[in-house]
């Protein structure tokens, strides 16, 4: 009887500490993954068009507001002047990039489907919601704001540019390939 008071209240307090780890990790890096988790389960839900140009154009919007919500977090929160003042200029960056996406877009009007780009597309987008995942890349936080921004950003920039090379490979709106080239050369 002894002994298992002693194995239930070990695994008790292995129990505890596993959750409070658990919590500490996941509500420190919770306001940096949250914008990023909700703007892949948009991209996932979305419904294509099957046109290249239209359909990037939408995806990149989604994914641009999913990072540039996290970057406001790192700019309001963060602790690191040096990573403060970068996630403030990519703010201001993705904010007029956005506005930009969004004007090329009202002068859009989805046509030609194109199946081979709905499928690649749907293939990265999936990893895109898998990366998101507790097991993905928030497995890879530390919990510390301004390390978990720049692990986040760099997955960020991977993602669009990703999405962009596939794209460039079925485009044909010229300002729109442009857009995409951009996202590709940074």
């Amino acid at each position: 009887m002894k002994r298992n008071s002693f194995l239930a209240a070990g695994l008790l307090s292995l129990f505890l500490s596993v959750s409070a780890l658990a919590q500490t990790t996941t509500s420190a890096a919770s306001p940096l993954v949250i914008p990023l988790q909700q703007a892949a389960s948009k991209l996932k839900s979305v419904q294509v068009t099957g046109d290249p140009d239209y359909d990037y154009v939408f995806r990149m919007r989604l994914l641009g507001q999913g990072a540039l919500e996290m970057a406001k977090v790192e700019a309001l929160q963060g602790t690191d002047p040096a990573t403060k003042q970068k996630a403030q200029a990519f703010v201001e960056a993705k904010q007029k990039e956005l506005a930009d996406l969004e004007a090329l877009q009202r002068q859009m009007r989805p046509s030609r489907p194109n199946q081979a780009y709905v499928q690649q597309q749907s293939r990265q987008v999936e990893a895109i919601v898998l990366k998101m995942q507790p097991d993905g890349v928030a497995a890879k936080l530390t919990g510390k704001l301004d390390d978990d921004f720049s692990t986040l950003l760099t997955e960020y920039n991977r993602d669009a540019s990703d999405l962009s090379k596939a794209y460039l490979s079925f485009g044909t709106n010229a300002s729109v390939k442009a857009v995409a080239q951009k996202m590709v050369a940074n």
